[in-house]
């Protein structure tokens, strides 16, 4: 514990220096060239290299870095008027979702399902925290953080069914919890952005309620891994193509479901019925799916609002308190979701 908050100063007073100076820091001990990205980012890129990858760990192991890593990076815990944890039905068991109110959300208040990152494999509801916290005060919405259940224990499609359960569980609930039943949105990052995408699909097919707007943070949205960013930006970019194979491995043991809808929506040619998105890409090896996402959207005649970073890594949304530039970006992603929900 000590050495975590030691570790947070470090990081902290470094990230305050100059954005020339950082730099050129930046510049003298990075591997790779990334002189697009925020001075910060660039160094915080250059310094990660010193932890081990993901990857090269234990799945437990994994999930503890991951963790530490969130704890290290993200804003700071907020308040808000009032946290719930509900336990959701769903098959074989229960997954736990948990509601943050914000001090200023009526009754009814628009409500955000929000799907944490992780590759499906890492990360949880404890980790997104202070995230949804801060999502939560900045939108004004409930914010409902769903702790699906992970491979290699749930492989795929499990995650998706959790979630899909977890969302005809908020839906079938909402006016017991003080949600506007015509005001919920589907939103998350990178896995999370993943399945934003499926829920609404899914819901779409099964004819249940569609979520008003789903917001897609980089998300994975081909189980392939052949878009061409996973190439030209699968090294020194915050989610290297290693780790993306070693996701891939525990989640999708059978890579026959790449063909499945629940893993790679891109693939899905019945878009027409689904609600409104907005597009979150960056600096990422996902960024080509993404964008390819959003265009089979608009084709489909699906409003498309776009919003680009190519400043920021893939993870940005949990490094806004060391990086200035990754917390305006969740500010503006706020602010558009408020905005349209």
């Amino acid at each position: 514990m000590i050495f975590a908050r030691i570790e947070r100063m470090a990081v902290r007073t470094l990230m305050a220096l100059p954005d020339r100076l950082l730099h050129g820091m930046a510049a003298a001990v990075e591997s790779h060239s990334r002189p697009q990205l925020d001075g910060r980012m660039r160094l915080l890129m250059a310094l990660s290299g010193a932890r081990p990858a993901l990857n090269t760990l234990s799945v437990a192991g994994a999930r503890s870095a991951y963790g530490e890593m969130i704890d290290l990076l993200d804003v700071p815990r907020q308040k808000v008027r009032k946290v719930s944890d509900h336990r959701v039905p769903v098959a074989d068991g229960n997954i736990l979702v948990r509601t943050y109110r914000p001090a200023g959300a009526g009754t009814p208040a628009p409500a955000i399902m929000f799907f944490h990152g992780g590759g499906f494999t890492v990360g949880g509801v404890r980790e997104y925290d202070r995230l949804c916290r801060f999502i939560a005060n900045r939108t004004g919405a409930v914010v409902a953080s769903v702790d699906y259940r992970l491979a290699p224990e749930h492989p795929s499609p499990l995650p998706a069914d959790d979630s899909l359960a977890a969302w005809r569980w908020l839906c079938d609930n909402a006016e017991s919890l003080g949600l506007d039943s015509k005001r919920l949105a589907v939103m998350g990052d990178s896995a999370g952005g993943n399945l934003s995408a499926v829920v609404c699909q899914q819901a779409a097919a099964r004819g249940l309620a569609i979520p008003a707007l789903q917001v897609l943070i980089y998300p994975t949205t081909d189980g392939a891994l052949d878009h061409e960013s996973v190439q030209t930006l699968g090294e020194g970019f915050g989610l290297d193509r290693a780790l993306l194979t070693w996701f891939r491995s525990h989640f999708l043991p059978d890579l026959a479901l790449i063909e499945d809808y629940r893993v790679s929506p891109l693939r899905n040619p019945e878009l027409a019925d689904l609600p409104p998105a907005i597009l979150v890409t960056a600096t990422d090896p996902l960024r080509d799916e993404g964008l390819e996402y959003g265009e089979k959207l608009r084709a489909a005649g699906i409003p498309v609002m776009a919003l680009d970073y190519p400043q920021l890594v893939h993870g940005f949304v949990t490094m806004g308190g060391a990086i200035p530039a990754a917390r305006r970006a969740v500010l503006e992603i706020c602010e558009k979701t408020a905005a349209l929900l």
